[in-house]
């Protein structure tokens, strides 16, 4: 429910100039550039994470939803902070290596809480949303990698 209502009013942003300019004020700091005229990264997250939360079991769900979450974050701050060199259009080197790190140190606090994975299952899914979230896919990468991560992981 709470995900929805995130939606739309992020839709609401868009499209209500009253609603527009109380969210520009407010969070406006927070948003990329591509972000004033789309649905925010946040949204796309949301999204991206009920749908994996409906389509594969609880310990799957948990792993793919925190490497986007934790390794998204890492990559933002390296690699919109540090140059590097560019690998597709906005992926950076430092920015991948960053969600890499950041999504394996996930694999691993998740295997030493829960201890419901196999480490080895945790790092492949730590591997696979690494490479996703480099590549250029047509859908945004906070929606697409948890899902594509689930998949890959529910193969193992």
């Amino acid at each position: 429910m709470v995900c929805f209502a995130i939606v739309i009013v992020d839709f609401l942003r868009l499209h209500v100039n009253g609603i527009k300019e109380a969210f520009i004020l407010f969070f406006g700091s927070f948003l990329r550039r591509h972000e004033i005229r789309r649905l925010s990264g946040a949204s796309y997250l949301l999204l991206g994470c009920l749908i994996t939360s409906l389509l594969y079991s609880k310990p799957i769900v948990v792993a793919a939803c925190t490497y986007i979450i934790v390794g998204d974050t890492f990559a933002a701050i390296f690699g919109q902070n540090i140059k590097s060199r560019r690998i597709f259009q906005n992926k950076t080197v430092l920015g991948s290596v960053g969600f890499l790190a950041a999504s394996m140190a996930g694999a691993f606090v998740l295997h030493y809480l829960t201890g419901e994975l196999p480490l080895s299952f945790l790092v492949i899914g730590a591997l696979a949303a690494s490479v996703f979230e480099a590549l250029p896919l047509p859908l945004d990468d906070n929606f697409s990698v948890p899902i594509i991560t689930g998949f890959v992981m529910s193969l193992l």
